[in-house]
């Protein structure tokens, strides 16, 4: 009998416990070759839906002070609102053209960015005034109550009555005919047709004596009439042109002497680039207004009140103590220099009105 070792005690001992269980065999997954075995997919909660917050305990409850229900249990923790996270301020829009120049940049860009300004305003300007134009027409327009189609006959008509052409002015009479029938027409009224001979007293005269019949006399009427009609419109057209080409006449030398001006002035001072460039934006609205016969003694009067401030303000020397202090303003009673460049523009505005 081989001798017994300690494993065979210990089973010995046991031989009347509960035999274990055996261990169940799980299948274990494996990945497809060249794959990465899946990892357990994790619990995400629905978009726009917060996690739920572990329950409370009662010792928790108790601690911050939690009311009973009648059943002894404490109550639950209401719901925190979440808080609204509060909107940044958007930053001002950025205005390219009133927005001041960077002072890093080159002389030479400065004036090229100022030009272009310049240049902006102006025509921002004008379309203003074209559309404020317009709309004050389309206003006046609208104001009568006319219709597109009534509108568009009167402009036909100007058009007929200005022609030089006799069959478009006979359609234009034709024209202004209807449209008194269909006014006598509506207020019931019969329409009275003026007498050619009423500025001919001696047609009149004539035709009392027998000497023409009314109807030759209307004729001639009709003609004389005509031919002082048209000399007024003819005596109109040339005022009209003669008015135009002094106008362009007076803009031609109003510009010329603006020209030799600043050609003088140039030459004399070095500092009129930096006066022109004030007195130019400053002085168009003013200019607008005055002819351009009067615009070179205007320019130059503001030219002269104009006083550039220094460049560097100097401090002032400290008097010694025992020395009186002198007075401010000279006896002369000089002007004090301008301290700042709108100072100096409302100087040499100022003189202008007086």
């Amino acid at each position: 009998m081989s001798e017994e070792n300690v494993m065979d005690a210990v089973n010995a001992a046991l031989g009347d416990a509960v035999d274990a269980p055996e261990p169940v065999e799980t299948e274990e997954v494996v990945a497809p070759e060249g794959e990465d075995t899946p990892e357990p997919e994790e619990e995400v909660a629905p978009e726009g839906e917060s996690e739920p917050e572990a329950e409370e305990t009662d010792e928790e409850a108790e601690a911050r002070g939690a009311e009973r229900n009648p059943d002894g249990t404490f109550k639950k923790k209401e719901a925190q609102p979440e808080e609204k996270v509060e909107k940044k301020a958007e930053p001002p829009k950025k205005d390219p053209v009133n927005d001041p120049i960077p002072e890093n940049l080159k002389k030479e860009t400065s004036e090229r960015i100022r030009s272009l300004i310049d240049i902006a305003k102006t025509t921002t300007s004008e379309r203003d005034k074209i559309k404020t134009d317009f709309d004050y027409l389309i206003t006046g327009v609208q104001a009568t109550g006319a219709t597109p189609a009534q509108y568009g006959e009167t402009l036909s008509w100007l058009a007929l009555f200005n022609s030089r052409d006799p069959a478009q002015q006979e359609k234009a009479l034709e024209l202004v005919e209807s449209v008194a029938e269909r006014l006598a027409t509506l207020l019931g009224k019969e329409r009275v047709v003026g007498d050619p001979l009423g500025a001919h007293q001696d047609l009149k005269d004539a035709v009392k004596t027998g000497q023409i019949t009314a109807q030759y006399a209307k004729e001639i009427a009709r003609t004389r009439n005509g031919q002082q009609f048209r000399t007024e419109l003819q005596t109109g057209a040339q005022n009209e042109a003669q008015r135009q080409q002094q106008a362009q006449y007076e803009e031609q030398q109003g510009r010329q002497s603006l020209t030799e001006l600043e050609a003088t002035l140039m030459a004399s001072d070095p500092q009129y680039a930096q006066k022109k460039a004030l007195l130019v934006p400053a002085l168009k609205p003013i200019m607008a207004q005055i002819p351009w016969s009067q615009k070179k003694d205007k320019f130059l009067e503001a030219y002269k009140a104009l006083q550039l401030p220094s460049a560097a303000a100097r401090p002032a020397a400290t008097a010694p103590k025992n020395q009186p202090l002198r007075p401010k303003n000279p006896a002369g009673g000089q002007a004090k220099a301008p301290s700042s460049m709108l100072e100096a523009i409302s100087g040499a505005l100022g003189s202008m009105g007086k």
